[in-house]
């Protein structure tokens, strides 16, 4: 039995007890390491994926493929993507969030800019985002796969197109034509268009001058 005089154990007595000092390596280095690792892992294979789908496209390019091209073993691909729809997808959404950028930076910066004005700038950040990324490349042309989005993305960004020239024809600014209504659509299969085409042509003009060239004629055309 404790006596009087003994002070018994409380939570804030042994709160206050000192902590033992680590002693060897950094917590959490080994883990660090490893998923530094597996993020490297995760963009070689997308990486590897978006070249294939961009040149040989989405049908001809199987796992296997993406497998021997980045000598990558399945166990590491199936542990980052179930299969090549998953890597798809993730290259489609990010298409989607720089269209989304895109259109938000150049409706930002010129608030007092014409509608063609916006359009452009839009068109030539996609443009050149195109011809620079593979990734947004091969995202965009996977827009219309079929049996992978079924054009829901592709819809998406029309849409988005719509609503600054519908605001542009509601305010007079751009004629209130068919030809106006068809414009988003027009710009955003002519952008898809060329790039496809580009790759065929093997051309010395570049893609974003090719894209910007028809993007330009069709403002031009309901502008007149």
């Amino acid at each position: 039995m404790k006596s009087h005089n003994e002070s018994a154990a409380t939570p804030e007595s042994a709160a206050a007890t000192p902590a033992r000092p680590r002693i060897g390596r950094i917590a959490g280095s080994k883990n660090s390491a490893m998923q530094d690792r597996a993020v490297r892992t995760r963009e070689a294979v997308i990486a590897v994926a978006a070249h294939h789908f961009d040149t040989d496209g989405y049908g001809h390019t199987s796992i296997n493929t993406i497998s021997a091209t980045g000598k990558f073993a399945k166990g590491a691909m199936y542990y980052h993507f179930p299969s090549k729809e998953a890597i798809a997808e993730h290259l489609i959404s990010d298409w989607k969030r720089t269209v989304n950028e895109s259109i938000s930076e150049a409706l930002a910066a010129g608030p007092s800019s014409t509608a063609g004005e916006k359009l452009t700038a839009i068109f030539r950040s996609l443009a050149h985002q195109i011809t620079e990324n593979t990734n947004l490349r091969a995202g965009m042309k996977l827009t219309l796969e079929p049996p992978v989005d079924d054009a829901n993305a592709f819809a998406r960004w029309v849409d988005a197109i719509s609503e600054i020239v519908d605001i542009a024809i509601d305010a007079g600014e751009i004629p209130d034509t068919p030809a106006a209504h068809r414009l988003a659509w027009n710009l955003c299969a002519g952008t898809f268009g060329v790039t496809h085409a580009s790759a065929f042509l093997r051309e010395d003009i570049d893609l974003a001058t090719r894209i910007g060239d028809t993007v330009a004629a069709h403002i031009k055309s309901v502008s007149a």
